[in-house]
């Protein structure tokens, strides 16, 4: 029978007193620290004293601050829209609330951002529900599509100027399986469900484009390239990674 034991420690680091989960298993050679956004756990095998654990965390308590740090900095995650009453949409990187006003008595249908809330109206007299989500989404897609021509052109003016390259024509488009490509033409295409990105996130997709105007591949030159405007680039594509299944449409 293997046993394993759990139990709350604390560790006192200057005036900080963090908590951690103490697992002591006989089956376990070598010891491990698991940092995550909620909690740390410190797993030792079962002859290792506690005095021998308060120096793991001493070695590692520096490593154990910053990776929680990162954590709590991380960028939003994106819940998947269903487009019903109270659930959320993304709009640059934050989940909205959405609010459905069904009102019968008046044929007019209107799509808004107020108070960190979308407020849709419906003129539908006669309610169905897979015709009221096809209709959200509808507004959605269109206002957000509204919104990128703005952000996107300013972006790609400013990243443009940064950069000193000279796109000629930028185009928005629904891609399925790209956020976006760079011509030998000289246009940038660019895919609006990134609207749902965080601005950083935007940021770096136009950057990213517009880098290829001087290196047209993905080669050592090109990151070189990309990393002396986007630092942490490996961050944004991590994020794309895990949220782009929530982004298109």
């Amino acid at each position: 029978m293997i046993k394993t034991t759990i139990s709350k420690q604390l560790y006192e680091y200057g005036e900080q007193k963090i908590e951690y989960n103490l697992v002591r298993s006989k089956r376990r050679k070598t010891s491990e620290i698991i940092v995550d956004e909620n909690e740390i756990t410190l797993r030792i095998p079962h002859n290792k004293s506690i005095n021998e654990a308060e120096k793991l965390m001493r070695n590692k308590i520096r490593w154990i601050i910053r990776k929680q740090k990162e954590y709590r900095e991380q960028m939003p995650v994106i819940a998947k829209p269903n487009f019903l009453h109270g659930s959320t949409v993304p709009y640059l990187g934050k989940n909205y609330e959405i609010q459905i006003i069904n009102n019968k008595n008046d044929n007019r249908i209107q799509f808004e951002l107020e108070k960190n809330k979308f407020i849709i109206t419906l003129g539908i007299k006669k309610n169905s529900l897979n015709r009221d989500l096809n209709v959200v989404k509808l507004l959605y897609e269109d206002w957000l599509h509204r919104q990128a021509k703005n952000i996107f052109e300013e972006k790609v003016k400013e990243f443009s100027s940064l950069i000193h390259v000279r796109p000629k024509k930028i185009i928005l488009k629904n891609l399925k399986n790209r956020w976006g490509s760079a011509t030998k033409e000289g246009t940038i295409n660019l895919n609006y469900n990134l609207m749902k990105a965080p601005d950083e996130v935007i940021d770096y997709v136009i950057i990213h484009e517009l880098c290829h105007f001087l290196i047209k591949d993905h080669s050592h030159r090109y990151w070189n390239l990309l990393k002396e405007y986007v630092s942490d680039y490996k961050r944004k594509i991590e994020w794309l990674e895990i949220n782009g299944k929530y982004l298109i449409k």
